[in-house]
């Protein structure tokens, strides 16, 4: 939803996000809860040591570890993070490296890799097929991994108006699930809603990552080819009531640096699956590329 949305609105999105429980609580009562290589990393945790080259490392980050990252989702069945993953033999053609594989299955029209949304770009395969060819030497590549820090609350800040009407509350939390349990109020149809962090496990009414300090988009794209774009608030919080038809797929970026969803779901409710510990088709949240 753009900043500049009508005022009428925002008044009904105030409205209805009154009346949503408080979440449970975790650790020391806090709520319960890729960057591209040489990024900063929040909590001073350091980058993860790939042993890839970077200009591997590079394509890998874009294309392949949204769903084979350091915790494998969407059925994923190994990460492809290191130089070691790429080497180990093939689960289902043990004569193979998986990197081998993973080349042809990024070629294949029959049983491609990813298995839905965009193709990987030709010129990525190619510098991927040539360092497998070459023997997959090794690199140094500090790349972070957003989903190695541990339960957090980076920002600093939290949500403290309990259910106050606001579109900044309840950062984290389902919102559409919280809409549709509501009895009273009027309250808007929201079909797409979540929050951006810049870390992994973030812990829920922790605020996210600010969209006004740092210009960041989220995009959602939908079975019909529509794309519906939207800019997250001062606490990550993004939300629409554009219809949208199902199963869709979703992108967040800076610039020419994204990291995008390759499987297609079948609710906006983005926190409902990018909680703070994850789920099979989520490592945790969604996270600022």
């Amino acid at each position: 939803m753009n900043r500049s949305m009508d005022v009428v609105l925002v008044l009904f999105v105030l409205l209805a996000l009154a009346g949503c429980s408080a979440p449970d609580t975790g650790p020391a009562g806090a709520p319960d809860s890729g960057r591209h290589a040489d990024a900063a990393v929040p909590g001073d945790a350091g980058p993860v040591l790939t042993s890839l080259p970077c200009e591997i490392s590079a394509p890998i980050q874009a294309n392949c570890t949204s769903c084979h990252g350091s915790t494998p989702t969407a059925g994923a069945l190994m990460p492809l993070v290191t130089r070691t993953d790429f080497m180990r033999p093939s689960i289902t053609q043990p004569g193979r490296t998986v990197g081998d594989l993973a080349v042809e299955r990024m070629r294949s029209a029959t049983a491609p890799m990813p298995p839905t949304g965009p193709r990987v770009p030709d010129a990525d395969i190619a510098a991927i097929e040539a360092w497998v060819v070459a023997g997959m030497p090794d690199g140094t590549c500090n790349v972070y991994d957003p989903f190695s820090e541990p339960p957090q609350c980076s920002s600093g800040t939290n949500w403290t108006g309990g259910d106050r009407e606001s579109p900044l509350m309840r950062p984290g939390g389902a919102c559409i699930q919280c809409h549709t349990d509501m009895r009273r109020g009027p309250r808007p149809a929201l079909t797409l809603a979540g929050t951006v962090y810049a870390t992994g496990h973030e812990f829920a009414d922790c605020n996210g990552a600010d969209g006004f300090a740092t210009a960041y988009y989220v995009d959602v794209t939908d079975a019909a080819g529509r794309v519906v774009h939207m800019e997250p608030n001062s606490v990550g919080n993004f939300f629409s009531q554009t219809a949208v038809t199902f199963p869709i797929t979703a992108r967040v970026y800076i610039g020419d640096s994204e990291r995008r969803m390759v499987t297609p779901v079948t609710t906006g409710d983005c926190n409902s699956c990018h909680t703070e510990g994850g789920d099979m088709m989520a490592p945790g949240r969604i996270v600022l590329p």
